[in-house]
């Protein structure tokens, strides 16, 4: 019997995207990423509730651990807000931080966002080639 591989959904194509052009031409190692084909990164346990969060791609850059998260619009904003906050601290606690790639219409969206929230964040306009 053939096992046919699921098709890709929007959001791994857009991390896949991510790593082979723009992961890859930043010298970033050790790359994990919430795709098939990667090592899964490890996922982070809210103690309110039991939410685990897990990101899209930790990559390492200059002996620092940096989250690397894909801006999407259609998700719950607080929890969105919350995983952004937390990746941006873990981020500057191990010597990186975060980087937003924000896909064609989703800058602004961050950029409110992050500013609203007061989160340190690098965030980086996106064109999928």
């Amino acid at each position: 019997m053939e096992v046919l591989s699921s098709p890709m959904s929007k959001d791994e194509e857009m991390i896949k995207n991510v790593l082979d052009s723009w992961v890859a031409r930043n010298g970033y190692s050790d790359v994990q990423a919430n795709i098939e084909g990667y090592d899964t990164p490890s996922g982070l346990s809210n103690m309110d509730n039991e939410d685990v969060l897990v990101p899209d791609i930790v990559a390492m850059k200059r002996s620092g651990k940096w989250y690397i998260e894909v801006v999407k619009k259609d998700g719950d904003a607080e929890r969105t807000v919350s995983k952004w906050k937390l990746l941006s601290i873990l981020g500057k606690n191990k010597g990186g931080g975060l980087i937003l790639i924000a896909p064609s219409g989703n800058y602004a969206f961050a950029d409110r966002l992050t500013k609203k929230h007061d989160i340190d964040v690098k965030i980086v306009k996106f064109s999928p080639s």
